[in-house]
């Protein structure tokens, strides 16, 4: 076998929780009360042809892992497979009907909004580094090629401009106060195909950018990207696929504009993990097999690499913390409100819980950016809910011709906004302890990245 060859593995593990484990993403309690479809962690080693692994993606059905948890995931694999933690990357593709995963320090918020299990949080650290394990052992040579599709009617920009100036995140779909969305959505499905040469089948990794945030509910469930990856699975039998979420912290799949255009629960989950693996299925069928003399020609970029950075934060008065501390203590005791309903008191509370928070972290905070690259295909993680203007402009200044953002991975540091959001306010501008500068360091530290790996 030619030695320019790459290898790729991949496994698939189950990590579902057990059933009365919190569940993450709204500001209440919610018990699992049972399994709608299964959670996993799915993971692909990239190898040389020596059998050096080079690097390990992993996605997982969460909402955002936790630092403390990712970094006893790393560490465990890297004592397994004798790998740095800049070569290992894991993603958390934000499913809002999966368990909590972060740490909560306040006692008090944790019984009154949930915290992780710990018994489940062990289990899952090993889980995560078992399909790392997994995809390791079950090296195999293959090819490589990607393509691109667009996928414009299931994602939409979240952010308004309302008649009073205000923005206001998810208004309410046919609200008459709406004056014009604030943003725009990212349609690009990527699809990056590893194909075995022995011929005993392949692996998509798959690149789109949207919310998972449409089953609610109490049941877990892995919500549109397990839906899409199941039925891509059903019209290619031989297929795995690994989804990735891209720079989704400002586009849902709420249609405000057009009351009756979008629903949500687990039907229309499917519906949409339906229409996204049509797509997807479009994109395949449109791939090429690469020509012998390409697929065994010359040396491969095959390499990761971390840029930490510490990101400036808001500064905070001791008259804000005080008056967060008194909102919190009346959200706990039941008597607090305040005018408007939905995600408008939502906003409110979040700004208070993060106020306190920000008093606490310093004037800064340490930040890790990652990147892996196979040839011409590059991942950016960012440990955060990216806004999609970002991820564009890191895609689009990339020295990589196919770039993909990675939203949520090694951490989850909450919304990661626009300089523009910054400046107009809403949800996502307050409920993060940044600074306006914050869109122009990711994206040039991202870029310093990746040209240092090209």
């Amino acid at each position: 076998m030619d030695k320019s060859y790459i290898k790729v593995g991949f496994a698939k593990v189950d990590i579902t929780p057990p059933l009365g484990v919190c569940m993450a993403g709204y500001f209440h309690k919610r018990e699992a009360e049972g399994i709608l479809d299964p959670l996993y962690a799915s993971a692909v080693a990239i190898s040389d042809s020596n059998d050096d692994i080079k690097w390990i993606l992993i996605s997982c059905d969460l909402i955002g892992i936790g630092a403390g948890y990712l970094d006893a995931a790393r560490e465990m694999i890297g004592e397994r497979l004798g790998l740095s933690k800049e070569q290992v990357m894991i993603h958390s593709t934000h499913t809002h009907t999966g368990p909590h995963v972060n740490s909560v320090e306040d006692k008090e918020k944790a019984k009154q909004m949930g915290g992780p299990d710990d018994a489940y949080m062990k289990m899952l650290e090993r889980k995560i580094a078992d399909a790392a394990q997994i995809a390791s052992n079950d090296l195999k040579y293959a090819t490589m090629d990607t393509g691109y599709g667009s996928e414009e009617s299931i994602s939409f920009i979240r952010r308004f401009r309302m008649k009073d100036g205000n923005i206001t995140t998810n208004p309410g779909i046919g609200n008459p106060d709406i004056v014009e969305p604030i943003g725009e959505i990212d349609s690009a499905v990527g699809v990056v195909r590893f194909k075995y040469v022995d011929g005993s089948g392949e692996l998509l990794v798959v690149n789109f950018t949207l919310h998972p945030d449409i089953t609610s509910g109490s049941l877990f469930s892995a919500d549109y990207p397990g839906h899409m990856r199941r039925a891509v699975e059903r019209q290619i039998p031989s297929c795995k696929v690994l989804y990735i979420n891209g720079a989704a912290g400002d586009i849902n799949h709420i249609d405000a504009m057009n009351p009756g255009h979008t629903s949500g629960g687990y039907e229309y989950a499917k519906k949409v993990g339906n229409i996204l693996a049509a797509e997807v299925l479009k994109v395949y069928n449109r791939l090429d097999t690469p020509k012998e003399e390409e697929e065994v020609g010359g040396k491969h970029n095959i390499c990761s690499g971390c840029n930490p950075i510490d990101i400036p934060l808001r500064k905070i008065s001791d008259e804000q913390v005080e008056k967060a501390y008194k909102d919190i203590q009346s959200f706990y005791d039941g008597t607090w409100s305040v005018p408007g309903a939905g995600m408008v008191s939502i906003a409110a509370i979040s700004s208070a819980f993060q106020t306190v928070k920000i008093s606490k972290l310093g004037s800064s905070m340490p930040f890790e950016i990652q990147a892996v690259v196979v040839d011409h295909v590059a991942y950016v993680g960012i440990p955060g809910e990216v806004f999609s203007q970002i991820g564009r402009r890191i895609k689009e200044g990339s020295p990589f011709a196919n770039t993909f953002i990675s939203s949520l991975t090694n951490g989850s540091h909450g919304y990661l906004p626009t300089r523009a959001a910054f400046q107009e306010g809403g949800y996502e501008a307050n409920n993060n302890p940044f600074t306006e500068e914050l869109e122009d360091l990711l994206v040039e530290n991202a870029l310093q990245l990746l040209n240092s790996l090209k």
